[in-house]
């Protein structure tokens, strides 16, 4: 049934009609066919990118950093070989095998395929006030494989597959059973007492048609900005399927992405009898246009519409026609920031001095909405190849990324998963990291505050799944909330294609309502084992 929902998600019309749409184009490019080598993309996941960054080559000194994860149609072939490349003399086969190649590897003419398992294998205790028995179990049991590989010098791929039984940490637990989805897999079923059993896919295909373009399709998740958090487009929310195109001038310092996604609620649809009806569903487009008019600047702009798919009395419908244009700024002068459709503009900045970086965000959802962000990073601080501090400030007014009544549906949001930043709305965030390399042993600092506004009795804007016109009335009391959220961790990475790590760490979340104690929490938790650290799983919540 899981398998025959996914294949319905991915080819429904819709995604028919678009691929029809470009059939010709991409035909037309694949005529015009350039030599230049290719290679998968750099993964999403925050340490490898950071650490892609402080590699960089010179020759990539316009190549643009505010879309996630890299793509290496424009990236140079050096700057990818220092970031997964291991060059150390290793006499046995196991140890290349751990340290150097992938697990298995396939080289033909022009085909090149690895394949790698995945694992992601923890335990750990949960200490919390909450808990008047023995502490609780903590783990993660991560089995999956990932392939990647190039054929000819204009096509690359990569699909990845995980099978997962979690048991999380307490509050995290909390917001599993509430959303129905694990962060960043999916749709959760009950494992044993008190876990949660989920599977999660992934691939992309991706055609170099020129020089200057790229066109990739496949199920998986963007990053649009510069810092840790992002307030445009995360990587929080779950895989989905998606068309995107990305164009870049002659003179590298204009680069333009348009991205067309197919997703879904997960309120089911009362008009489609079935065993098990249908989800509700909605497309979006992201068009993000970036300008590099100097090695140190980068300018961006950006557009995202949530469109409606799903009418209560028509059933599943067709996206408004302005889902299929591919300028940016049309939908919005079209539509609006708050009509049927959902649109979200925002403005993207950064400005890199030697090994300083400045950054910032601005989001826009509607007139009275407008959330910000402002960052700054340290690369290899003291001359510290390869380690790099962060210090970030978010700020989201209540009911950012919410939709009104009338279409709910249509919220910032993918299978009840933000889509921007993992908190929502209606809050304020610090976040500091210090990441430490030195001949393959890592370790990772972390510290997060936050200030958020709630409703004692309905929200205040905090929840982006309900709808921008329940305003606060009655006697609800506004009750602000304070947490803490501190991580250590430290460990060896062995293989550099996988980023393969055997770690240990200690985190401690406290909640502080300052209106009502009886609803503070803490907890105070430890993990260990071995994990193949390629994407991010938020946790600091």
């Amino acid at each position: 049934m899981e398998s025959r929902m996914f294949t319905t998600r991915l080819f429904n019309k819709g995604f028919f009609r678009l691929l029809k749409t470009y059939l010709s184009l991409i035909l037309l490019w694949f005529c015009v066919l350039f030599s230049q080598a290719q290679k998968y993309d750099i993964p999403i996941g925050f340490t490898v990118t950071q650490d892609a960054l402080t590699l960089k080559s010179s020759k990539d000194s316009l190549f643009h950093t505010g879309v996630r994860p890299f793509n290496q149609w424009f990236l140079s072939n050096e700057s990818f070989n220092r970031t997964f490349k291991d060059t150390g003399d290793y006499y046995y086969d196991v140890s290349v095998l751990l340290f150097q190649k992938h697990l298995l590897e396939i080289h033909k003419k022009d085909v090149h395929i690895g394949m790698d398992l995945l694992l992601n294998l923890q335990y750990g205790r949960n200490y919390s006030e909450n808990i008047v028995e023995s502490p609780s179990r903590i783990s993660t049991n991560t089995r999956g494989f990932r392939i990647v590989g190039n054929i000819g010098k204009n096509v690359s791929f990569e699909t990845r597959f995980y099978e997962n039984q979690f048991f999380y940490a307490n509050y995290y637990d909390s917001l599993v059973d509430r959303r129905d989805v694990a962060p960043g897999y999916g749709r959760v079923k009950a494992f044993k007492t008190d876990g949660w059993d989920v599977g999660a896919s992934a691939g992309t295909v991706s055609f170099k048609a020129s020089d200057l373009i790229n066109v990739k399709f496949g199920h998986d998740h963007l990053f649009i900005g510069h810092g840790y958090r992002s307030l445009l487009l995360s990587d929080y929310a779950s895989n989905y399927p998606f068309l995107q195109f990305n164009i870049r001038s002659k003179n590298q310092k204009w680069q333009y992405m348009s991205t067309y996604a197919w997703m879904q609620s997960l309120t089911r649809s009362e008009t489609v009898v079935s065993t098990e009806a249908l989800f509700k569903r909605k497309n979006a487009n992201f068009h993000y246009l970036s300008y590099k008019p100097t090695p140190s600047i980068e300018l961006g702009l950006f557009e995202g519409t949530i469109y409606k798919r799903f009418d209560d009395s028509l059933g599943f419908v067709a996206p408004n026609a302005s889902f299929y244009n591919p300028i940016i700024g049309v939908n919005t002068l079209l539509n609006g920031l708050q009509g049927t459709n959902n649109a979200l503009v925002g403005l993207s900045f950064s400005y890199l001095h030697r090994a300083f970086e400045v950054y910032s965000q601005l989001a826009l959802d509607d007139i009275d909405r407008v959330s910000f962000q402002v960052g700054g990073k340290w690369f290899n601080p003291l001359g510290l190849d390869r380690n790099w501090i962060l210090m970030e400030v978010n700020s989201v007014p209540e009911y950012m990324y919410s939709h009104n009544s009338d279409n709910l549906l249509q919220s910032y949001s993918h299978m009840n998963q933000e889509l921007a930043h993992p908190i929502g709305a209606s809050f304020t965030e610090l976040t500091v990291l210090y990441h430490f390399y030195k001949n393959r042993w890592f370790a990772n600092a972390q510290f997060n505050f936050s200030k958020r506004k709630r409703g004692s009795i309905r929200q205040l804007g905090e929840n982006i799944l309900r709808a921008s016109d329940d305003i606060l009335i009655g006697t609800s009391i506004v009750q602000d909330v304070l947490t803490y959220y501190w991580k250590l961790e430290g460990g060896y990475n062995f293989n550099i294609k996988t980023r393969l790590q055997l770690f240990g760490q200690v985190s401690q979340r406290t909640l502080i309502n300052l209106q009502n104690s009886a609803r503070n929490q803490n907890d105070f938790f430890f993990t260990f084992g071995i994990r193949c650290n390629l994407n991010n799983t938020y946790f600091d919540l």
